[in-house]
């Protein structure tokens, strides 16, 4: 009796291989070729029950086939927390036809559109006072009246900021502006002023190189909430400039004469004049929440939220700065369709490689508006977010001038470094753990000799930020929505409110007109030969530049008051100047110099040195520039 076919192919082998001893035997070959087949005692042997042999693998091949992740692929999914909720609007979409569908999403947007429209305009574009004068829009750090921005643009003397007195202007200011600051070290007599509100005196009399928005919140003219519309006048100079805190603005005392200097009409009152960005942001975000709930197609989805994004930010919660354009309100307009077309050619690349991955197919509509709706709104609101951590810029000088800007730098990259290892296991998961090593590897090679470019500083902008993130966010999972939000949000806002800022800025890009570490000139005159008629100065002992320096620069009380070739000063002439009806030394003066160059370089001013108001004694200047 025969053997049965599966019987016979039980005993097959399924993969045709010599036993090991054969393997191992150096004379198998040799032994076969000898006698033209097989010798019976190096035959394999063949079993039901035999399994392929594995030779042992080396530890580094085990960790890379560790790495390259399970097989097959175990891909995670987006929390489905209360299905009956999360899925309602796809069953509502089932039950209506795809062209009445479409015609409701167009409705939707024009709507939405349309009020948004309504509402910018009648913010930022409409204001009137009782006055019915022409109103000036000003930014929160803006001051049209004084040039604040170097010591010469007023000239010598201040001339070209003249007159003094009876001056007016009535502006409109927006909300926020109680932290008006300067972002770059400016001194005010002796006091370095950095990261504060850049507002001196009270409402008595501000100095005339005050933030006035920030200093109408100071008065109470306008709110930091809605902002709102002023009338201020030139009141001439004052001798004196005492601090206060206010409407939460603390400002600044100068104890000394400032040539000119304003205060505010308490007789002119706002009417319909508000800055409306919070009401702005707070109907989109609302309405941009329905609109995700209901929209489950991810490109109408996503580009819903770039567009209207990208246009609150711009005439609402982050406007680009217009500062010195006869029409500030026009120039936002021009500014923000430069800006359109790249950011939404990079908008179309992060949708192919980010955005249409996470969101295809997704059944958590819930899910989605609450985690990557809010995580946007979060990013592009930045100015009120992330700005309200001690950090200015992702600078070491910065971090380090900031009171706890290292602890917030520490708190944020250990946040990236969290959310990193997720993502990183996410990515392990779905078998891609190499293709998005070897790319990022690529990305932190490329920025590591960006920061060894010399004369060059490597700064990453929250946009570019953004932009780093969003590939390691292509997957279906909560967290991915939560961080793809984020990261589209953060990219928005610096691409609308500051334009895509080059990642190598020189060290005068990244100044902002604060001390430049130039060669300093000196002070002749010290205590003992100051006599009250005279003040003398000199060149630098040990220039390190090689700058010719031709002439000098000096202030007195933050006015440039001489600028020439001259090494002295006579004092008389200044009080004479003045024109005060008291005796030379009834204030403290403060005095600075720099120098110039004929090819119109500039060099930092010494800190200030002072000639007491109680002895007319001259305390010489700290080290350092101002």
């Amino acid at each position: 009796m025969g053997v049965p076919e599966s019987s016979v192919n039980s005993l097959q082998p399924t993969h045709t291989i010599r036993s090991y001893s054969s393997i191992n035997n150096p004379l198998a070959d040799e032994a076969q070729s000898l006698t033209g087949e097989e010798s019976p005692l190096l035959e394999p042997s063949y079993s039901a029950v035999d399994e392929p042999i594995v030779l042992p693998k080396s530890r580094l091949a085990r960790l890379i086939n560790f790495l390259r992740g399970p097989q097959p692929p175990r891909p995670s999914t987006v929390w489905l927390l209360y299905p009956p909720i999360q899925l309602f609007p796809l069953k509502v979409g089932r039950a209506i036809r795809q062209r009445v569908r479409v015609a409701a999403i167009i409705v939707y947007l024009c709507s939405w559109f349309l009020i948004f429209v309504f509402l910018s305009r009648k913010s930022k574009f409409s204001p009137v006072v009782s006055t019915q004068e022409d109103v000036l829009l000003l930014e929160c750090g803006s001051n049209p009246l004084w040039m604040t921005q170097n010591y010469a643009a007023c000239g010598l003397d201040a001339q070209f900021c003249e007159p003094f007195e009876n001056k007016t202007l009535s502006f409109r200011c927006p909300s926020s502006c109680a932290g008006a600051s300067k972002y770059s070290m400016t001194t005010v007599g002796t006091e370095n002023v950095i990261y504060q509100p850049y507002v001196i005196g009270n409402e008595n009399g501000y100095r005339a190189d005050s933030f006035i928005c920030a200093a109408a919140v100071h008065a109470g003219v306008t709110s930091q909430l809605n902002g709102g519309c002023g009338k201020l006048m030139f009141s001439g100079y004052r001798d004196s400039f005492p601090s206060s805190n206010q409407n939460g603005v603390q400002s600044i005392e100068f104890d000394s004469y400032f040539p000119a200097s304003y205060v505010f009409d308490g007789g002119v009152t706002s009417e319909n004049c508000y800055d409306l960005r919070w009401a702005i942001t707070g109907v989109n975000i609302f309405l941009s929440a329905v609109f995700a709930y209901f929209v489950y197609s991810p490109d109408v989805f996503f580009w819903g939220m770039f567009i209207m994004g990208f246009w609150t930010i711009v005439l609402a919660s982050d406007p680009p700065p217009t500062n010195g354009f006869p029409d500030p309100g026009a120039e936002s307009i021009s500014v923000a369709f430069e800006r359109l077309l790249p950011t939404v050619f990079i908008g179309y690349v992060i949708l192919q490689v980010a955005a249409r991955p996470t969101l295809t197919n997704v059944r958590a509509q819930l899910t989605k508006t609450v985690l990557w709706v809010g995580a946007f709104w979060v990013g592009a609101l930045n100015n009120y977010t992330f700005d309200e951590l001690p950090l200015d810029r992702f600078v070491l000088e910065d971090i380090q001038k900031l009171p706890g800007g290292i602890a917030a730098i520490t708190f944020v990259l250990l946040a990236i470094f969290v959310g990193a290892c997720g993502q990183a296991y996410v990515i392990w998961k779905n078998n891609k753990f190499f293709p998005y090593l070897f790319a990022y590897a690529i990305v932190m090679v490329t920025l590591i000799v960006m920061a060894i470019v010399p004369n060059l500083t490597l700064r990453i902008h929250h946009y570019i930020l953004g932009l780093l993130i969003l590939p390691a966010t292509a997957f279906q999972t909560t967290f991915s929505l939560l961080y793809q939000g984020l990261a589209v949000g953060m990219f928005l806002n610096g691409a609308t409110r500051w334009g895509l800022d080059s990642i190598l800025q020189t060290p005068f890009a990244l100044n902002r007109g604060g001390p430049r570490d130039t060669d300093l000139a000196q002070f002749t005159t010290n205590s003992t030969n100051f006599n009250g008629s005279f003040v003398g100065w000199d060149y630098p002992l040990y220039p390190t530049m090689d700058t010719n320096w031709t002439g000098f620069s000096l202030l007195i009380n933050d006015v440039e008051r001489y600028r020439g070739p001259d090494m002295n000063i006579s004092l008389d002439a200044f009080y004479n100047y003045t024109d005060l009806e008291y005796q030379r030394y009834n204030y403290n003066w403060y005095f600075r110099i720099g120098m110039y160059s004929d090819d119109g370089e500039q060099s930092d001013y010494t800190k200030a040195a002072t000639a007491l108001a109680n002895n007319g004694s001259w305390v010489e200047p700290a080290p350092g520039p101002s």
